[in-house]
């Protein structure tokens, strides 16, 4: 039975690649950056927010197959091949929306390619090796490896909005696809890989993680299905505000150039949320951390509507956000392995990711809607207020891990 300290020795590259190709995937690249697209896209285009902000719906349609069937792959054939190919062709599909034509229907049909070819790209993946390398360290190691995500969304507005600015929106497509070929494919190369039969046993030697349901057994479950209608709720709230934080600071008076710094704050306090989250899920009990992050939320729409243009109050808002978008993948992938065992990790993961990124794809154009019909996010936010107090309930009700042997 290893220590955590010796798990981080022999695995810490692995949690580094991961970091570096969650952060430059389609979970963090594509969706931080939208918000920056919305302003120059609806002056050139003619398109309102609520389309532009449709098209992560039409990515997560695409997610509904990929997700899930990546996750049996990566079970199958392993996770560095999944990811590796994923890659590749995620860096083709971004540079790809640059040939957006007139019709919004050919921007539908960038982001859905981008999920069709990216999904390897996703947490999936990344997690399924971590789950496997790490147990006494499980939750920080998620958390490390998955801050890459809040790196990616404390730069992608202002990088994204820095490449408008000097290439204009196609452009800044095109620079956007460099980075996970500059940076993720070739650290996955160097450093990605999942452990040997011996390494994954000695991490669950006397853990309770030998045995795991199959996918069928799992989806039969009440369990699954409250797990995932508590991060589906969760995720509409955070991906509304994910994609219109940027617009929304605009709307409360904020200059462009200092609401994508404000915006950019999203993606610091992410990366912080994942680490501390990670933390708490390897101290405390794992519904009890669940209802803490998603409850905090419910409070930053409440301090939004309250802030108008005092730019210190939207600020920690949007910390609070980050905070409790951090929070979900590390909480998803633990809950996985802990409720339903390893053996069909990347199966069940697959869906249930699938279902949080439905969730997430759901709300942006309603909220996007909302300001079209009202000229402000206002009622959104109260919606936000009710809808993250719902899902820290329904995370808060799961009861204890079955199966569990270690209680520390």
């Amino acid at each position: 039975m290893l220590t955590k300290g010796e798990e981080f020795k022999r695995g810490w590259t692995v949690v580094m690649a991961s970091a570096v190709g969650a952060g430059t995937g389609i979970s963090a690249l594509t969706f931080y950056s939208l918000g920056a697209f919305v302003e120059p896209l609806s002056r050139e285009m003619g398109w309102t927010r609520a389309e532009i902000t449709a098209a992560p719906f039409f990515m997560t349609m695409a997610s509904l197959i990929m997700g899930p069937l990546s996750g049996w792959l990566a079970d199958r054939i392993g996770a560095r091949r999944v990811a590796v190919v994923s890659q590749i062709m995620f860096v083709f599909a971004v540079a790809g929306l640059s040939l957006t034509g007139p019709s919004v229907t050919s921007f539908y049909v960038g982001y859905f390619a981008i999920a069709l070819v990216g999904a390897g790209t996703m947490p999936i993946t990344w997690t399924r090796a971590i789950t496997s390398w790490f147990f006494a360290g499980r939750g920080l190691a998620l958390g490390f490896a998955l801050m890459g995500t809040g790196v990616m969304g404390m730069i992608a507005p202002s990088l994204a909005t820095a490449l408008i600015g000097e290439y204009g929106w196609r452009g800044a497509y095109v620079g956007l696809a460099a980075v996970p070929l500059i940076l993720g494919v070739p650290l996955s190369l160097a450093f990605f890989r999942e452990p040997s039969a011996k390494a994954a046993a000695e991490a669950a030697e006397g853990r309770g993680e030998e045995w795991g349901l199959t996918f069928a057994q799992a989806t039969r479950t009440r369990l699954f299905w409250q797990m995932s209608a508590g991060f589906f709720i969760a995720a509409m709230g955070i991906g509304a505000m994910l994609v219109h934080s940027l617009p929304l600071l605009q709307e409360h008076g904020l200059e462009r150039s200092d609401a994508a710094k404000v915006a950019g704050l999203f993606g610091l306090s992410v990366t912080v949320g994942r680490v501390f989250t990670g933390y708490l899920l390897d101290k405390l009990f794992g519904p009890t951390v669940a209802m803490i992050m998603f409850i905090a939320p419910a409070i930053g729409c409440a301090m939004i509507l309250l802030a108008g243009s005092n730019i210190i109050v939207c600020a920690i808002a949007i910390i609070v956000f980050g905070l409790a978008a951090g929070a979900e993948f590390d909480i998803a992938a633990y809950f996985v392995a802990r409720y339903f065992g390893r053996k069909n990790y990347g199966a069940i993961y697959g869906l249930l990711y699938t279902i949080f990124v439905v969730g997430s794809a759901v709300t942006p154009p309603m909220a996007g809607k909302v300001f079209d019909l009202y000229q402000t996010y206002d009622p959104a936010l109260m919606a936000g207020i009710v809808i993250f107090i719902v899902s820290s309930i329904l995370c808060a009700t799961l009861g204890p891990y079955p199966k569990e042997t270690d209680k520390g």
